[in-house]
């Protein structure tokens, strides 16, 4: 599913305030343990790079997610205290970004959560950067991009999927949300050739 509703190439069109960032979503070791991820790792790598490179071409900020959790359990979710069990802490090879992800010269953004913007420093960062405009990508698809996805509505921020850079464990829930995504929140999924004019020209849907 893609939306088809590209204007010719021109200048960028985003109004003062109005500008579109790229807010790329977990990128670390932890959640290429996951077999079906780990499949995908260096294809995803790419897609994502390559956004990243449109994204610096065109002048346009750059936002690396991560998450990372405090050993002693203080910012463990419910399942995580139910299992006993953390992961990302900080300073390990879990929490680290991939190997060959472009991570220079970025804003980053440590979250405890599915969503980037519970209890994180990523609303503010936004308005800095004057940014008001989202195209997230990364894993995992069901969750932390569609929650962030669903919260950044919340947030009154346009927010469009870059369906050719994201991936997950679990491709039916992935399916449901992005339809529910596109549906209900009228958010845009993009396949990587659309992601791509989005951040080269600033042109967004009507």
């Amino acid at each position: 599913m893609t939306d088809t509703w590209w204007r010719p190439t021109g200048q960028p069109d985003e109004p003062t305030g109005e500008g579109t960032a790229l807010v790329v979503i977990d990128m670390q070791n932890s959640y290429f343990e996951f077999p079906e991820l780990a499949a995908v790792r260096d294809e995803l790598v790419g897609s994502i790079n390559e956004l990243i490179r449109a994204a610096h071409d065109a002048d346009r900020p750059v936002v690396l997610v991560r998450t990372e959790h405090a050993e002693d359990g203080s910012t463990w979710t419910l399942n995580m205290r139910e299992d006993d069990q953390g992961f990302a802490f900080p300073g390990t090879e879990q929490a680290r970004f991939l190997d060959g992800l472009a991570t220079g010269g970025h804003v980053e953004v440590v979250k405890t959560r599915d969503s980037a913007f519970f209890k994180t420093s990523l609303r503010a960062e936004l308005d800095r950067l004057g940014a008001s405009r989202l195209l997230v990508c990364g894993v995992s698809t069901h969750s932390c991009v569609a929650q962030t996805a669903i919260d950044g509505f919340a947030e009154n921020l346009h927010v469009a999927v870059a369906r050719g850079a994201v991936s997950s464990d679990n491709s039916p829930l992935s399916e449901a949300l992005l339809e529910f995504l596109h549906d209900q929140m009228r958010q845009p999924l993009l396949d990587q050739t659309q992601s791509l004019e989005l951040l080269r020209t600033g042109h967004w849907p009507d």
